[in-house]
Parts: structure tokens; C-alpha cells; sequence
């Protein structure tokens, strides 16, 4: 009688521990889940990164307005941007510009004058496109001599002409996307036009077209 006991109190520890270890791979696995996985580095560097002086995408004024700031190197007194403009179709979005920074002139625009929607830095800094490891061209043949280049990003021009390049590629944040571009100088204005698109004059982080609803629904703004 006392092993017939004996013998359920063990298979009763047995399930309990078998309950408690199964409910702890449970919660790892849950936990797992809500984990954001980091965002990929570029071979390129830290100007790859969706983010310009550390604002990004939906952030709030006051975390924006912080964050240029500190990053800017601002001292007491430059808290605040230097200019300041509405706009938009009902007038309600704010841009504001940051000019003299150190690594350029910044502006930021906040959707409904609450949230960060487009960051734009024209860099006080050029780079050429090899020093963010960009491809010259669309080209396979531009990795055929084995050099190495990020190539997440589609190329193409801002205009008909073909005389100011781009690149982009597009983040996903959740409910919307971010497109991230990186546009050249007018090849007609290099010293050589051979030079192509070889200059980088400005990065800029805006919600990639038709994702906008999105992003207004994600961050409860009402139009």
C-alpha cells in the first residue's frame, strides 16, 4: 500500500515538475516573440542606420528637439531650432530646420505637429558613394572585380534627365515602412562629369509612399 502511495507521489512530482518545466520553455518561447530583432549593420557604416542624429521615424518633439541636442553638440541656448514653418494640405504639419550643425543642415517635419514623419541632413560633410559602400551602378558587373557593397538599395535618378542620383531601400517599423535615401550631387556641376554619381550630398528618412495612413492609424493621429 505505502509503494502503491509512494509511487503516485512520485508521478505526481513528475507532472508538476513536467508542468512547471513546460510553462518555463512556454514563457522563453513567448518572450522569443516580442523580441525586435536589431537593425541589419551595413558594411557601410553607422550612416546606414535609420536614424539621423539619433531621431527617428515617430518619435516625439520633445525626444526629437533632445536628441538633436545632445547629439548636435548643442549648447545652452540652441535648444531650439533655428526656424520653424507650418505646412501640409490643412497646414498642420511643422518643419523645422537646424543650420550650421556641425554635420549639416537638418530638418525635421512632425506629422500633425505631434510625431516625426521626414528627417532630412544635407551633409556640411560630403561622402563619395565607395566610403558608404553604395554601388556605382545597378550593374552586376560592379561586384564581378570583388568588391564589397551594400545592396539593399534600388538606384535610380530624382529627375527626367538623369543628372542627380538615388538610393533607397525600405525598413519595415511594424504597421508601416521607412524609406531610407541617400541622393548625389548634380553630375553636371562635378568638376567632372565622369565623375558620375560618385558624390553624396544628403541623407534623408521619410515613411515610404503610400504608408502613410498607416503610420497616422500606428500613432493614433487623427487628420
Amino acid at each position: 500500500m505505502f509503494k502503491g502511495k509512494y509511487k503516485n507521489l512520485l508521478l505526481l512530482i513528475s507532472t508538476v515538475l513536467l508542468s512547471g518545466t513546460l510553462t518555463f520553455i512556454s514563457g522563453q518561447e513567448k518572450d522569443k516573440k516580442v523580441e525586435k530583432p536589431a537593425e541589419a549593420k551595413s558594411i557601410g557604416g553607422k550612416e546606414h542606420n535609420t536614424e539621423i542624429l539619433g531621431v527617428k521615424i515617430g518619435m516625439d518633439i520633445p525626444t526629437a528637439l533632445q536628441s538633436v541636442f545632445v547629439n548636435a553638440n548643442r549648447k545652452a541656448g540652441q535648444e531650439k531650432p533655428d526656424a520653424k514653418k507650418n505646412e501640409g494640405k490643412d497646414g498642420k504639419d511643422v518643419r523645422v530646420i537646424y543650420k550650421g550643425l556641425p554635420q549639416g543642415e537638418l530638418q525635421i517635419v512632425f506629422a500633425q505637429g505631434k510625431f516625426v514623419k521626414e528627417i532630412v541632413l544635407v551633409y556640411a560633410k560630403t561622402f563619395r558613394y565607395s566610403d558608404l559602400a553604395l554601388p556605382y551602378s545597378g550593374s552586376i558587373g560592379e561586384a564581378i572585380d570583388g568588391t564589397r557593397y551594400d545592396d539593399r538599395y534600388t538606384i535610380g535618378f530624382t529627375d527626367s534627365q538623369a543628372v542627380q542620383g538615388l538610393y533607397w531601400r525600405d525598413e519595415s517599423a511594424g504597421d508601416y515602412k521607412i524609406r531610407l535615401m541617400f541622393t548625389t550631387a548634380n553630375r553636371l556641376k562635378e568638376a567632372s562629369s565622369a565623375l558620375g554619381f560618385q558624390t553624396i550630398i544628403q541623407k534623408s528618412l521619410h515613411i515610404t509612399p503610400g504608408d502613410e495612413e498607416k503610420f497616422l492609424k500606428a500613432l493614433k493621429i487623427s487628420k
